[in-house]
């Protein structure tokens, strides 16, 4: 598979023109990339990528919980797309270690 370069943040409205146009040939959820754990929704157009961006489009959106990130990218006409969930950590799995109901308490009580 190619790398495909990215070029830059859309707003939802531009993100639909370019999925009505038949541009967008693929999508991806992924981690951001700034390292801060949260979500980006991500184009596939032509060799290059784009990220869902808030409704200005300068900035990238970022999302805490995959499902609504499904949403935004279905409101933009894109229903199909890939899942990087490497080092995505949810927020129940978060609380869960909190909490100390981790796998180490899971198989202290035999379950």
């Amino acid at each position: 598979m190619a790398m495909r370069e990215p070029k830059g943040v859309v707003s939802p409205m531009t993100l639909r023109e370019l999925v009505d146009t038949g541009a967008v040939t693929g999508a991806v959820i992924r981690l951001d990339d700034d390292g801060q754990g949260l979500l980006v929704g991500v184009a596939l157009v032509g060799d290059g990528e784009r990220i869902l961006g808030t409704a200005r489009g300068t900035e990238p959106r970022y999302f805490t919980s995959i499902d609504g990130l499904v949403s935004a990218m279905q409101d933009c006409g894109i229903n199909e797309f890939k899942l990087d969930a490497r080092g995505f950590v949810s927020r129940g799995k978060k609380a869960s270690a909190r909490r100390g109901f981790g796998r180490s308490a899971q198989g202290k009580l035999g379950v």
